[in-house]
């Protein structure tokens, strides 16, 4: 069994990959068939490798499943899930902001 992720753990390129996916998804308003499969597509390449035990990528992760299984069953992805998957990358945004925010201020008064 692998260790519990760290808060603090780097994120992979697979785990940044989905969040900005994810992001371009739920800001995507043009509902586009041929948009949908790219990102199901790109999702569906980058969810075996992201952290999904990190608790700020889990919620990004179980919106790319559902998106990814609507698609490759043939069905249509809703405004339901634009709001889940803003919602996600909302919290997501929201946490980096806040961690990123707290590293700037320790490196302006001169901390590591």
């Amino acid at each position: 069994m692998a260790e519990p992720v760290n808060i603090d753990t780097k994120f992979s390129a697979a785990d940044q990959t989905l969040a900005f996916t994810l992001c371009w998804f739920a800001t995507d308003r043009t509902m586009s068939e041929k948009d949908h499969r790219l990102y199901a597509g790109i999702l569906g390449d980058v969810l075996p490798f992201v952290t999904e035990d990190h608790p700020i990528v889990a919620p990004m992760v179980e919106i790319s499943k559902q998106i990814v299984s609507t698609i490759e069953n043939g069905g249509s992805l809703s405004m339901w899930m634009h709001f889940d998957a803003s919602n996600a990358v909302r919290k997501f945004a929201a946490w980096r902001a806040g961690r990123s925010h707290e590293v700037f201020q320790q490196q302006r008064s001169g901390g590591a």
